[in-house]
């Protein structure tokens, strides 16, 4: 069974010969990997854990403004976005082609958000703001000769954009964007409607062009409930998200819809399968009980992660990391439906010998076992 074969029957329900594996580590992790199985290629590390088959293609957004500035500089580093152009306000400040400013923190290794550029904004603001409109987006006529190829060479084709939560906060800051529900419904709707614009031509295109799935990623929820109330996110967020999807499923009705959320989405599953999402990532086992939502959803959606990457993964002896998969596999990979990966980046300070049991352990396990 190559991996695209694998994944498709995952997707599907039906029990493939191994559950499908992804691998999302930090460039310390990465480093470590590399040098573990004496190779300078990455592909070759991913195929070793049975990490395989997974695609892109999507559609560009053009900053020709930010393309242009010649202030922009490379700056190497373990930190997210480390590599990156960008330009510096001091030695640990920068600003992104967003016009976010962001701060690398002591031990140069996580980013702190300072602010946004639309933090003080009105809507009559908005017009100023360079958002990209559809306009913006880069033509691709190669695109659906890019995912056929994809698919014929066995790879799970994706695309994706941004959670729209997300990119709100990103412009707007969390206090400002979280009081936006509340007391400024109508600048939120206004910075929407620029979004989904945007978002939904994006849709359009990789549709069309016949990727497997669309991803929607950021969070949305902490350790134990959404970030804003059920109540808003239903009246603001859902109806947009809805539609968004509509899009997709209109040109193709198979298309699988992917959302990433870390912490507990427990209050709005029935309203996420309502609309269309049939892929939830991660899962995260310290925030939701998978076995729970395996049971109570198991039929209709794929669980994508569900490796603990607070406890077990770091924490756990081997043979707890052993157990922890094989569980997860016998719990809620019975009839299909399970994506196996650590809930989000392994991070730096996870033992090497941990994750090799990860891997090596859902490797081995023959899901045939499951009847």
């Amino acid at each position: 069974m190559n991996p695209r074969e694998r994944i498709v029957k995952t997707v599907n329900h039906e029990l493939a010969d191994r559950v499908p594996l992804k691998l999302s580590p930090r460039d310390e992790v990465r480093r470590e990997l590399l040098a573990h199985f004496k190779t300078e290629d990455w592909n070759a590390v991913l195929v070793q854990l049975g990490v395989e088959g997974w695609g892109g293609a999507g559609v560009g957004i053009s900053w020709p403004e930010w393309q242009a500035r010649e202030d922009k500089e490379v700056r190497p580093g373990d930190w997210p976005g480390g590599g990156g152009a960008f330009i510096w306000h001091d030695d640990v400040t920068y600003e992104d082609h967003w016009g976010t400013l962001q701060r690398v923190g002591a031990g140069g290794k996580y980013v702190e958000y300072i602010s946004g550029p639309l933090e003080d904004a009105t809507i009559a603001d908005l017009d100023a703001y360079d958002f990209p409109g559809p306009d913006r987006l880069i033509d691709d006529p190669e695109l659906p000769n890019k995912v056929a190829d994809l698919k014929a060479r066995g790879f799970w084709v994706s695309s994706g954009v941004e959670q729209p939560y997300k990119t709100c906060w990103r412009l707007r800051g969390m206090q400002q964007n979280l009081m936006d529900y509340l007391i400024g419904k109508d600048f939120k709707n206004a910075l929407y409607d620029r979004i989904y614009e945007t978002w939904e031509e994006i849709m359009r295109r990789v549709a069309t062009a016949g990727v497997d799935q669309f991803s929607i990623g950021g969070d949305i929820a902490m350790q134990d409930r959404l970030l804003m109330s059920v109540a808003s996110w239903r009246e603001l967020d859902k109806p947009r998200l809805a539609k968004l999807i509509k899009v997709g499923r209109d040109i193709n009705p198979d298309l699988h819809i992917f959302i990433h959320s870390d912490g507990n989405l427990m209050e709005i599953m029935d309203d996420l399968i309502e609309i269309g999402f049939d892929v939830i990532n991660p899962i995260q086992p310290e925030c939701m009980d998978p076995f729970e939502v395996k049971r109570r959803w198991g039929d209709v959606i794929t669980m994508d992660g569900c490796g603990s990457i607070q406890q077990v993964l770091p924490f756990g002896t081997v043979a707890d990391v052993r157990k922890h998969v094989t569980d997860l596999i016998e719990g809620c990979a019975y009839n299909g439906g399970l994506i196996l990966a650590p809930s989000n980046a392994v991070q730096y300070d996870t033992p090497l010998d941990n994750l090799l049991a990860f891997y090596e352990t859902a490797c081995e396990y023959d899901l045939s076992r499951l009847g």
